[in-house]
């Protein structure tokens, strides 16, 4: 039987992300809804964990934020967990 304790969920990282992009000079909310393309509403939804990221803000993050040569790209903004 398969039992799972819980929903998966993906969780966005906000504190590597943040660091990451204010090293580019990215601060307010609305510049870093700006630099993924994204709303600030929608932004702001994500980092205070009311909404999972959608498929466009993960693809954002991954296409502005990836290191090409780390496979581990997904994992350094987004941890996933069973609630």
């Amino acid at each position: 039987m398969n039992e799972q304790a819980g929903r998966p969920v993906l969780i966005f990282d906000t504190a590597a992300f943040d660091a990451a992009v204010k090293e580019r000079g990215y601060e307010t909310q609305a510049d870093k809804a700006g630099f993924l393309g994204v709303s600030r509403a929608s932004y702001s939804k994500v980092t205070r964990g009311l909404e999972q990221p959608s498929p466009k803000f993960i693809a954002a993050v991954l296409v502005k934020l990836s290191d090409p040569d780390s496979p581990d790209s997904l994992n350094r903004f987004f941890k996933a967990e069973l609630r």
